[in-house]
């Protein structure tokens, strides 16, 4: 599995367009694009190490990527506080929820690397998905009564062959920032990611509920 270099520009206009939304001023958007470029650095260190990209069979990119970027010593001509912010972004970009005991410029920066860096994996995962294909993969009730709970699932909480695009699509109710649902809405992601579910009355029902979600919020926050 080759690594896709497109996706760091990607996720870099992601960050950006995200954080100019929050009309953040310009050594903060500068510091976001930072992240945004940083925050996967351990992929390749990974893929060198351990021929695979899969974190659960090898180790946290996350944590790996810090560990690269303490041995090039890039991040050492920040500000200490820069500093800081930049390594918890990237330590907790990709982990199941975001600590709330940080500093609220911590939060603001983990924050917007969650939500490019979801929005960038959904883009990729729609563009390999044919609307004309659906393989009617099966999805387990638990996973499906937690979305309708309006809670994340979990990867440890998959048991069917549906359940990781459920998991996917239940990354919607931890999104940030208006703009990312709006992308997400624009982009026609959460339609294009249940066609590849069994279509039963349940599947509708979380798709019904997401989509709720995604209109809601956006109102509220406009």
């Amino acid at each position: 599995m080759p690594i896709n270099i497109q996706k760091f520009g990607v996720e870099g206009i992601n960050i950006l367009d995200i954080a100019a939304s929050l009309d953040l001023n310009p050594n903060d958007r500068r510091l976001a694009e930072v992240i945004g470029l940083l925050h996967d650095i351990g992929r390749f260190e990974q893929f060198v190490k351990y021929g695979t990209f899969r974190d659960d069979i090898s180790e946290d990119h996350a944590e790996l990527g810090l560990k690269v970027l303490e041995k090039i010593q890039i991040l050492n001509d920040l500000p200490e506080e820069e500093k800081n912010i930049v390594e918890f972004s990237i330590k907790y970009h990709n982990k199941f929820m975001l600590p709330q005991s940080e500093s609220a410029d911590c939060l603001v920066f983990g924050k917007l690397i969650r939500d490019a860096d979801k929005l960038d994996i959904l883009e990729q995962l729609v563009s390999e998905v044919s609307p004309n294909i659906s393989t009617g993969d099966e999805c387990s009730a638990e996973v499906i009564n937690s979305i309708l709970s309006g809670k994340v699932v979990s990867f440890t909480s998959l048991k069917m062959p549906g359940d990781i695009n459920l998991m996917r699509m239940s990354w919607i109710l931890d999104v940030n920032y208006s703009l990312t649902l709006k992308k997400i809405m624009d982009k026609q992601i959460l339609e294009r990611l249940v066609v590849k579910l069994q279509q039963t009355e349940e599947i509708q029902k979380v798709y019904a509920y997401l989509k709720s979600f995604i209109e809601r919020r956006i109102d509220l926050d406009n």
